[in-house]
């Protein structure tokens, strides 16, 4: 009998209960899981573009290219069709021809029987099956950009929700920080009205300040539950997920960015898009040109047929050459032509104006990409200006030079200012990410 010693099993169990988190957490490249620990940016984009229903939509739409495509490609191969049918007449009717004067007779019968095969080879169609053939090649690349365009839309969403995440965090902890100052400003300011030393206004302006803090804290607080939420529901997880992030936003001294003064619109993948999409809007024209031109085929039909009670079950085949040529349409054959051509000129007229709205997004992208950098640059000068003012006038207020009301004035500039530098950095990172998505290389890390 398998004896256990029970505290050498209870040991055991410890150990792979506490080894047991290591064993669950997130190695580099993949996807985090609830409640296992903080994403990071790059896992949080990689859950996105996993499971995100857009980039699952944009690339079932790729599937279905990829079928029309095969699908085109059948119709340059021959067509073969089998067939079945029974027919009664009211009168009888011979099943075998006649083949020779007086030789068998033929065999007469109301009802009739057939079945065999149909092939059929398109010899010549007037280039229509090759401008369908390319048309769905052209319009799988299309489906391809889109899904491109898809993907980079939601890699900017989720850094912008990412980054906003971070900000709102350092923003609680500056209000939980200032509301802490105040109450222990309240706590002072109490002792000093009881041995008479400041007036009861200021003691009411205090307890103002610090309810006008709790409130800035409440809100910040809610609003970056609410970040979190719409993180979750961009990532394509439910908004109840609150995902928890780390890290931290780069200062714009540190940030590695390279601003091109040559930007080449052809890496955005709705530009490409665009030029497939006159591509497609060309072979549009030579498909409806081909309409003016003949069909040629090569036919032929294998079966059998025979009449009442399969009598005179005979084979039958035929097989031989079609021309078909349209003569007279009524004018839809031109018009068709006239509107894929009318098509074509007002695709060339989309693809310049998404150049033209490239250009000026880049060079937007650029323009708030520098005023936000000075913007930060602003904001911490004015930030060490704030702090020194209020270390001045706390000063004073303790040496009795300075008023109460002096002193939190100051104070409140200052933690204003730290909340404005904490929106400064943000939005340099908004910037940034703009200027990633308008040159069209947000994504170039998850290309795989």
């Amino acid at each position: 009998m398998l004896r256990i010693n029970p505290v050498r099993f209870v040991s055991i169990v410890l150990v792979l209960f506490l080894a047991a988190p290591a064993w669950c957490e997130t190695g580099p490249g993949e996807t985090a899981e609830a409640g296992l620990q903080p994403l990071t940016l790059d896992a949080a984009i990689r859950t996105g573009l996993k499971e995100s229903p857009l980039v699952a939509s944009a690339s079932h739409d790729v599937s279905a290219s990829i079928q029309g495509h095969r699908a085109a490609l059948g119709q340059l191969l021959p067509q073969v069709n089998s067939y079945a049918g029974y027919r009664r007449q009211s009168d009888p009717s011979a099943v075998v021809p006649i083949k020779q004067f007086g030789g068998t007779p033929p065999v007469f019968s109301r009802d009739k029987y057939a079945y065999g095969l149909v092939m059929k080879i398109p010899l010549f169609e007037g280039g229509r099956n090759w401008s369908r053939l390319a048309a769905a090649e052209i319009a799988e690349t299309i489906s391809k950009e889109a899904l491109h365009v898809t993907r980079q839309e939601l890699v900017a969403n989720i850094t912008n929700l990412f980054n906003r995440v971070l900000y709102l965090e350092k923003l609680t902890e500056s209000q939980q920080k200032t509301l802490d100052a105040l109450r222990k400003a309240e706590a002072d300011a109490g002792v000093r009205l009881n041995v008479g030393r400041i007036a009861p206004v200021e003691l009411m302006r205090i307890r103002t300040q610090v309810a006008s803090q709790e409130q800035a804290l409440v809100t910040a607080r809610e609003e970056t539950v609410r970040s979190r939420q719409l993180l979750a529901q961009v990532m394509g997880r439910e908004p109840s997920w609150l995902p928890q992030v780390k890290g931290s936003l780069v200062e714009p001294s540190e940030d590695r960015l390279e601003i091109t003064s040559s930007p080449d619109t052809s890496l955005r993948p709705d530009i490409r898009k665009a030029m497939q999409e006159v591509k497609l809007a060309e072979t549009a024209v030579r498909e409806a040109t081909g309409y003016h031109l003949p069909s040629v085929d090569l036919v032929g039909d294998y079966g059998r047929r025979a009449g009442s009670g399969f009598d005179g079950d005979e084979e039958v085949w035929q097989g031989g050459v079609e021309v078909s040529f349209n003569i007279f349409s009524g004018g839809t054959v031109e018009a068709r032509v006239r509107q894929a051509r009318a098509r074509l000129l007002a695709a060339k007229e989309r693809l310049r104006h998404a150049r033209l709205n490239a250009l000026a997004q880049i060079d937007n992208a650029i323009s708030d990409l520098r005023e936000s950098e000075n913007r930060y640059r602003v904001a911490m000068t004015s930030l060490a200006t704030a702090k020194e003012t209020w270390r001045i006038e706390e000063l004073k207020y303790r040496t009795g030079a300075g008023t109460v009301t002096d002193s939190l004035l100051a104070q409140s500039a200052w933690f204003q200012a730290e909340a404005d530098t904490l929106g400064a950095l943000y939005r340099y990172h908004v910037a940034r990410v703009g200027y990633l998505l308008a040159l069209g290389v947000i994504d170039e890390d998850y290309q795989e």
